[in-house]
């Protein structure tokens, strides 16, 4: 398998600088709970997002991980892989479903 494909995002910027950063894995399929721990250790940020695609559009299933542990929610990662999703796919409503539960964001489009 190669490497996933790892996304670097920082979420509550302020004017592009500063923020929480996160690291974003869009398709996290085939990485098990090990790997994940592995590559989040390897990022060293406070947390990072593994997603995988969820039954229907807009639905996905995202696991975070400290480079300890997984953790069940993460507000900033959260926010980083809403903005990597609309960045991919589009603006729109997402359902997230963590081990904290289903979140529900919406993301739009801003001019600058």
């Amino acid at each position: 398998m190669s490497a996933p494909d790892v996304l670097r995002y920082s979420a509550f910027t302020h004017r592009g600088l500063g923020g929480n950063p996160a690291g974003v894995v869009l398709d996290a399929r085939g990485l098990d709970p090990s790997a994940r721990l592995a590559l989040a250790a390897e990022l060293g940020y406070s947390e990072s997002a593994f997603v995988e695609p969820g039954a229907a559009a807009g639905e996905y299933r995202v696991q975070y991980f400290s480079p300890l542990a997984e953790v069940p929610f993460c507000g900033h990662a959260t926010v980083a892989t809403a903005v990597a999703l609309a960045d991919r796919d589009g603006a729109g409503l997402l359902s997230l479903d963590t081990r904290a539960g289903r979140i529900e964001v919406e993301t739009r489009a801003t001019p600058g």
